[in-house]
């Protein structure tokens, strides 16, 4: 059966596993594969500018979809554009995600290529009028916005979004926004130069109707953000929520308790850079469908942080702790970990940084005694942490976990203990990435599979190639592909571990 007898759906779905580079060469192929893998490459246009690009490519290509209101709107601003045929697609409609930054860069960078993004000399009338139109074109051509990312700043480079009513005038703009991510550093004195950005954050709560993610990135919070942060959590089905707040004050603690609403909806809950000391979260025991709770760069956690989890309707199945290493209390890791084992039995997932080597002996073992934790992420974020104790370690008392991943140097004599005295059946492990020990690892991982016949996937660094390799390591490769164990790139298993 020809590829082209296949739904579009269906050969769209195909193209969506291709990158970038590998889309751009299906344009060529033929008017249906083309018109297939526009969709795909227009749905997030708009991408980081980190060196001074050849051709501005897609400011050029939005540009000539302009229809003769907006081109004419420029005129007075001496803004000169390239005048071609016809586009062969409306562009913007496909534009499904957008970063205000980077929107603002690729304005810039197009203004001025010979200098590249220079946002302290450009910042000039020409790129808001640019960034105005180039949303209303987006929108008046039918884009389905999914995903809108803003970083709000008192730096003089800021640009504001355009007027709401740009918004709210074409459908379906907007309206079905999924995903929200707000940077916001703007002290009390500093707002005039956002007003549209205030404008269209009061109107999101209630025009947007199925927002499920939201990130909140507040390093300095004015106050006329904390209503419409507010709006948003209770109004929208929130799934999904990340906050980080470098200083909390009242109106911040407002905004955390806020998720109180979100109990039928909230399934993922992350904090990152928290001082827990004077906050209440007795909230969240009463967050019903929450299975995911990470705690990121956080501290000031002391006992009742966690008596919330001893609810028994609490179903919590992946818990992520990087703890700051910075205060004398949560240095006391291994208080924490126990009392996530008091209180969060139904642990599947641990994703754990640790920064201190203090009562590594104690942490470990207290890991593994968790009865239901299948994935486990052991990341090292100190030298004063000993690799070689707690590979050690977790040979001796591991037992339940079925997915590995250590992400730190282990020596190949801990290793090999670790492999040897191992209890429990791993079916998925990434090999540590060391090129000099990667033939003593994989013979440590071929006498571990002829004991236990359990693993099914192993992941090697990116850019192992069998053909360079000796003789020797082919053969331990053979005989784990003998023992039914898939051989893939470290990259493609990583995502199981985030």
């Amino acid at each position: 059966m020809p590829l082209s007898s296949l739904p579009d759906e269906c050969f769209g779905d195909i193209l969506s596993f291709l990158d970038n580079r590998s889309l751009y060469r299906c344009l060529f192929v033929n008017r249906f594969y083309c018109k297939l893998s526009i969709p795909i490459i227009w749905k997030e246009p708009f991408r980081p500018i980190y060196r001074k690009p050849k051709f501005p490519l897609v400011i050029n290509t939005l540009l000539v979809c302009l229809n003769e209101d907006e081109i004419s709107s420029l005129i007075p601003y001496k803004i000169d554009f390239p005048i071609n045929k016809p586009p062969l697609f409306e562009y913007g409609k496909y534009v499904r995600r957008i970063d205000q930054d980077f929107v603002k860069q690729n304005i810039i960078t197009w203004l001025n290529p010979s200098e590249g993004y220079d946002v302290d000399r450009h910042q000039d009338y020409r790129v808001q009028k640019l960034m105005d139109v180039i949303y209303h074109m987006i929108l008046r051509q039918g884009s389905n916005i999914q995903k809108f990312k803003l970083n709000v700043s008192q730096n003089d480079s800021y640009i504001d979004l355009p007027k709401v009513s740009t918004f709210i005038t074409f459908n379906p703009g907007i309206t079905d926004l999924r995903s929200l991510n707000m940077e916001i550093d703007l002290g009390h004195n500093h707002y005039m130069s956002c007003q549209n950005t205030i404008e269209f954050l009061t109107i999101i709560p209630t025009f947007c109707r199925n927002i499920i993610n939201c990130d909140l990135w507040i390093f300095k919070l004015n106050k006329i953000f904390v209503k419409p942060f507010l709006d948003i959590i209770q109004l929208q089905p929130l799934e999904r929520v990340l906050i980080c707040i470098v200083n909390i004050e009242e109106n911040a603690k407002k905004i955390i308790k806020a998720l109180e609403f979100r109990s039928e909806t909230l399934k993922e809950l992350l904090f990152e850079c928290l001082d827990f000391r004077d906050i209440d979260l007795s909230f969240i025991s009463n967050l019903k469908r929450l299975e995911r709770l990470k705690f990121i760069y956080c501290k000031g956690f002391i006992s009742h942080h966690y008596e919330f989890l001893s609810d028994k309707k609490f179903q919590l199945k992946e818990l992520k702790l990087w703890h700051s290493g910075l205060d004398d209390l949560y240095d006391r890791f291994d208080e924490t970990i126990r009392t996530v084992k008091k209180y969060c039995p139904n642990i599947t997932f641990l994703h754990i940084k640790i920064f201190s080597g203090q009562y590594l002996d104690l942490i470990i073992p207290l890991i593994c005694e968790l009865p239901y934790l299948k994935i486990l992420n052991i990341q090292i974020g100190s030298y004063r942490v000993s690799a070689s104790l707690l590979v050690k370690t977790l040979g001796d008392y591991l037992t339940t976990v079925h997915h590995l991943f250590f992400d730190f140097f282990i020596d190949l004599s801990s290793f090999e203990y670790f492999t040897s005295n191992c209890k429990a059946n791993i079916e998925k492990f990434i090999i540590p990435n060391n090129k000099s020990l990667r033939e003593g690892y994989l013979i440590c991982l071929n006498n571990y599979q002829k004991v236990h016949n359990s693993l099914r996937v192993l992941g090697i660094e990116d850019e192992f190639d069998l053909d360079d390799e000796e003789s020797e390591i082919i053969e331990i490769i053979n005989s784990l592909k003998e023992q039914n164990v898939r051989i893939i790139p470290s990259s493609q298993l990583l995502k199981l571990f985030y």
